[in-house]
C-alpha cells in the first residue's frame, strides 16, 4: 500500500474526494499526476478519475471545503 504520508488528502480516496466524500479511505491502488500521489479504493475509482474531467480541480476544491 502507497504511505498516505505523501499522498494526497491525507490517503483519502482521490475520486471520492472528487465526489465531496472525505470518508472513503485510499488503498492499495495509486496514480501521480504532476508529480503528486493520489491513492484509490478500488481500481474502478481510479479508472474514473483518469477518464473524467476535472477530477482534480473537484476533489481540491471539495478539500479545501472540508477545511483540511
Amino acid at each position: 500500500m502507497e504511505s498516505t504520508k505523501n499522498a494526497e488528502y491525507e490517503g483519502q480516496c482521490a475520486f471520492a474526494v472528487s465526489t465531496g466524500k472525505t470518508n472513503v479511505e485510499g488503498g492499495k491502488h495509486s496514480a501521480t499526476f504532476d508529480g503528486k500521489t493520489y491513492l484509490f479504493s478500488n481500481p474502478v475509482a481510479k479508472l474514473l478519475f483518469r477518464i473524467l474531467p476535472n477530477r482534480i480541480q473537484k476533489a481540491d476544491q471539495h478539500w479545501e471545503k472540508v477545511g483540511k
